[in-house]
């Protein structure tokens, strides 16, 4: 009790001690700052009006530009002794006399400034304009030291912290005399409430000391302890009513609850058995219920789960989309997701999101059901891949009946006119020999073109196993194998650093020398090659590479007659020629081989050109092992 007393005591003395303590505070701040601003508006007008005494009395020298004149009117400054520097300056800016004699050109103003005075930490300075009958004659520099004017100023600032300690001093002894007249009611009433609490005895009535607020407290009190007895009886009066009836429910509830758990032990066996994920999220994305299916298949026990935020569970899902869905059911909308690529179960997944509601039909929850469907997409994808290599027998089906009733014939046509005219004129033996050397030109044509509908036909067919391949190995020997041809071209190949891929020697070998060769032949100065690689990740925009993957990105770009880019897609076509046989021989096969190769190894080929500036083939291919995500050029 002595302690709650004490306790009214400060918290009245407080209130009274800060109270007072502000109204002073306020005073003396208002005191001091406007004796700060009279002080300041003091020294600004004493300035200007010595200014403006100086200017006067210097118009004369500096309009007759009497330097010894206009010292001695600055000199006058001297009975001043706030003004630690003065300057008078002419027409062009240019330091005319100055104030005293000794001191610095450093420590004056280079030019006149503004027209105005300016306060600059404890000194006042500015420029004044020196007239003669309206002309302009120069221009009056003064400064001037307030340390003694500041040391006024403090003087008063000291003075009102005495003001304010005296009187929060007297305040103090003032309300710790008045305050018991509130305290003492207050501090009864507190008593007799500890007594009524500790004895339960509510006969025991309050004193009433004033007739005041306190007095109309301590009858209000008191009634309210009058109300308490009488209420006190009435409970004694229905408890034995109550307890009769609290038996009856009881007995009630727990049939309910019995009817409950079959109902709950029902439901569970049902969500349970269902094959797949259920769970419902609250408003605060926590997990209230996931069946036992959805905790093998996360690998996770209910104590794991239930109760925490699915991000906490499972972080890496805020990779997917199942956050916002669930924001989306928890709005009311009712979301279906037929194809995710759940980062949790790294399977695909058909998901729906079923708002539930409460008894308020406010949205409180949201049910997932997800259904894997890895498998059937799978299935599905595979049917597609399918569909996607017959089309693409199909298109070789179709550029071989081409080649068989064109490209194959062309030579057959060329081998009879030539047969034809020899036998009319056997005897010409000039003739017949070059006849002849055309009939093998083109019976030489036609094998090459059959050779490369077999290898065509072969690489269609290929189903090699594949192994881990140094790109630097094949290279170097493609190079070795075209050094001739480099040497005879007098060009350069610029090779850097090249990882190791997962792929068919063979094939890679004839896709590099393709490639090597094409950039050595289509070219009209000394070919400059560049061979370079990076590693980068699959990505939608890169057609045929898988976003799980990591890709060797192998560019070859050389100086040579490229073409326009609107044949990108033409050039890797069987039998495709920009330009005829006897510009650049050849049989036309060579890109389509290179395209194919690459289709073999699940990669991707693009190519981008300008005609006359060169192209660059840029070629993705799987990686192989510790190259998966670094390589030496990098």
């Amino acid at each position: 009790m002595h302690r709650i007393k004490r306790n009214i005591q400060q918290k009245i003395m407080r209130i009274v001690l800060l109270t007072s303590g502000v109204v002073v505070f306020l005073a003396c701040t208002a005191f001091v700052t406007y004796q700060f601003y009279i002080f300041k508006s003091s020294a600004r007008d004493q300035l200007q009006v010595i200014g403006s005494i100086i200017a006067a009395n210097s118009t004369a020298a500096l309009a007759f530009r009497d330097s010894k004149e206009a010292g001695e009117v600055l000199m006058a400054l001297r009975g001043e002794e706030h003004i630690v520097a003065a300057c008078l300056y002419d027409t062009t800016g240019a330091v005319f006399a100055k104030y005293p004699d000794t001191i610095a050109a450093y420590d004056l103003p280079i030019k006149p400034g503004v027209l105005e005075y300016r306060f600059k930490g404890s000194q006042l300075q500015g420029f004044h304009k020196v007239i003669q009958d309206d002309i302009w004659v120069g221009t009056l520099y003064l400064r001037s030291d307030l340390e003694a004017n500041f040391a006024t100023f403090f003087r008063y600032a000291i003075l009102g912290i005495l003001i304010f300690s005296m009187a929060i001093g007297v305040a103090y002894l003032l309300s710790r005399r008045l305050q018991q007249s509130v305290s003492d009611p207050i501090t009864a009433l507190s008593r007799t409430a500890s007594i009524i609490s500790q004895h339960k005895d509510y006969s025991v009535r309050a004193r009433r000391y004033d007739d005041d607020e306190l007095g109309l407290l301590t009858d209000g009190f008191n009634t309210m302890l009058d109300e308490i007895e009488r209420q006190n009886a009435e409970i004694t009066s229905f408890s034995h009513h109550l307890e009769a009836k609290v038996a009856d429910r009881t007995a009630a509830l727990q049939k309910a609850n019995e009817e409950l758990r079959r109902q709950t032990n029902l439901f569970e066996t049902v969500v349970n058995s269902s094959v797949d994920v259920i769970a419902v999220i609250d408003a605060s994305y926590r997990y209230v219920i996931l069946n036992d299916y959805g905790g093998k298949v996360y690998q996770r026990s209910m104590e794991e789960v239930i109760g925490r935020r699915i991000d906490e569970v499972f972080p890496n899902i805020t990779q997917g989309s199942t956050l916002s869905d669930i924001q989306r059911a928890l709005s009311g909308e009712l979301v279906h997701n037929p194809y995710y690529h759940s980062p949790v179960m790294h399977g695909i997944l058909e998901n729906f999101f079923i708002p539930l509601r409460d008894a308020n039909g406010d949205v409180d929850s949201v049910l997932i059901i997800a259904h894997d469907i890895t498998a059937t997409v799978e299935a599905n994808e595979r049917l597609r891949q399918l569909n996607l290599s017959l089309e693409s027998s199909n298109r070789d089906l179709e550029q071989f009946a081409y080649v068989a009733s064109h490209d194959l014939q062309e030579p057959l046509r060329k081998i009879q006119i030539f047969s034809s005219q020899l036998l009319s004129r056997l005897n010409d033996k000039e003739f017949a020999s070059k006849t002849i050397a055309r009939i093998i030109s083109s019976a030489s044509r036609m094998s090459d073109l059959i050779n490369g509908v077999l290898n065509y036909s072969r690489l269609a067919n290929s189903r090699d196993l594949m192994q881990p391949v140094s790109l630097e190995e094949i290279i170097e020997a493609v190079v070795n194998d075209l050094e001739l041809v480099i040497t005879e071209k007098q060009a350069t190949i610029n090779i850097e650093p090249l990882p190791v891929v997962t792929g068919n020697k063979l094939q890679l070998n004839q896709l590099f020398s393709n490639l090597i060769s094409n950039s050595l032949k289509f070219c009209d100065r000394k070919p400059l090659i560049e061979v370079f690689a990076s590693i980068v990740p699959g990505a939608e925009n890169i057609e045929g590479t898988d976003e799980n993957k990591w890709y060797a990105k192998i560019s070859f770009k050389d100086n040579g007659i490229g073409f326009s880019q609107e044949y990108e897609k033409n050039i890797f076509s069987v039998f495709q020629r920009l330009h005829s046989k006897e510009e650049y021989p050849g049989t036309g096969i060579g890109l389509a081989l290179c395209k194919k190769i690459v289709d073999n190894h699940e990669g991707h080929v693009e190519v981008s050109s300008s005609l006359g500036e060169g192209t660059t083939f840029v070629i993705y291919l799987p990686t192989y092992g510790t190259e998966q995500k670094t390589v030496n050029s990098a």
